[in-house]
């Protein structure tokens, strides 16, 4: 009798939509690369683990911003075995189901294209073959948004997968905003295999590649990190007034680690405009606000640490309980657990905020086997 054989079926109580595998070194993940670009991505190591360009806290380097009690007894870094974080995120913490983001990406596009599709070799070898027999793990499609025609040729080699998920982009996407005809073969492709694109920023980047700010460029690893959901603002209001969900109707886009407290006040903004100048806006048939709960999804940590009764008030009345999924940002210092954030959402949007919203886009089953 096999394992699976062996394992009892339990109900899907909570999907894990951002958890971050990491290879067990660059060498191992060279082993995937084609053999001209091996000693090209990594001479130094930098395309796996570049060094910020601001000024980050010395255990960071270290420790890549992981939690120390990530680290597998085995010897590796957080988040590079897959029996153990099983056992920290699917067994120890409640974990049903977990959505795995590789973070991965580099200057030039053809470079980024090698180095992503290494990384999905990898992640469908390492964590999607025989350390996913029971079925919990689900992986995203990493692809370069530079590249548009190569992102959609990766989508095309991996949308039949049985556990690849979704699409992976950096929102870092050099002056060129989401709602771009520059991205029309990548959203057409996902579009077509029913696969949502997700965004998530890459924390350890080359410096071309860090978001610049209003302000300049980020000085310490808070200035980074702090405005993030500026830049998705961007992304998504020209998803909207550029027209990319009328180019796409099935296009479903999910911004992740970007907090979401920001969304409602930016939808408002959105409608506002939109009435005052529809004129300019001829292809936008709608308020906005319901291209953004239609088509959107924003994953939950981090969450704030404010007064939970205050906080469930702001929730509720946001409404927007249809557009959340839970996440951890397991193995990150971040990290949110199931048990300390279920309390934080209203009691009516529990559920679909912890496991309904993502078996729904992702086509989630409804049991898994046990551990």
């Amino acid at each position: 009798m096999t394992a699976v054989d062996a394992a009892s079926d339990i109900a899907v109580t909570v999907v894990d939509t951002d958890v971050h595998p990491m290879p067990v070194s660059a060498e191992v993940l060279k082993t995937y690369a084609p053999p001209q670009w091996r000693d090209t991505l990594w001479p130094t190591g930098n395309a796996v683990t570049p060094v910020p360009h601001f000024y980050d806290t010395p255990d960071s380097y270290k420790t890549f911003s992981m939690r120390v009690d990530a680290k597998p007894p085995g010897g590796g870094i957080p988040g590079s075995d897959p029996d153990f974080a099983a056992k920290q995120l699917l067994v120890d913490a409640g974990v049903s189901i977990a959505m795995l983001e590789p973070m991965c990406d580099a200057q030039l596009p053809q470079a980024e294209h090698v180095l992503k599709a290494a990384h999905n070799d990898w992640l469908a070898d390492v964590w999607l073959g025989e350390n996913n027999w029971h079925g919990r793990w689900r992986g995203a499609i990493s692809v370069t948004a530079q590249d548009p025609h190569a992102a959609a040729r990766e989508v095309e080699r991996w949308a039949g997968h049985p556990y690849m998920a979704e699409v992976l982009i950096t929102p870092q996407t050099r002056g060129i905003p989401f709602g771009s005809p520059h991205f029309d073969p990548l959203y057409a492709a996902a579009s077509r295999h029913g696969l949502p694109i997700a965004t998530h920023l890459m924390g350890q980047t080359p410096y071309e590649l860090i978001p610049i700010y209003p302000v300049g460029n980020p000085a310490h690893w808070h200035d980074f990190f702090a405005p993030w959901p500026l830049l998705y603002v961007a992304h998504l209001m020209s998803l909207v007034f550029d027209g990319a969900f009328d180019r796409h109707p099935d296009l479903r886009v999910v911004f992740v680690e970007g907090g979401f407290t920001w969304a409602m006040p930016v939808m408002w903004r959105m409608d506002r405009m939109w009435e005052q100048r529809r004129a300019d806006l001829p292809h936008v048939k709608r308020p906005p606000s319901e291209y953004v709960r239609e088509h959107v999804r924003f994953t939950t940590q981090p969450l704030e640490e404010v007064h939970v009764g205050v906080y469930r008030e702001y929730l509720e009345m946001m409404d927007l309980g249809d557009n959340l999924m839970f996440s951890t940002d397991y193995p990150h210092w971040s990290y949110d657990s199931p048990e300390w954030a279920v309390r934080r959402f209203p009691a009516d949007q529990r559920e679909r905020i912890m496991r309904g919203n993502a078996t729904e886009l992702y086509s989630l089953p409804t049991t898994v086997k046990a551990l």
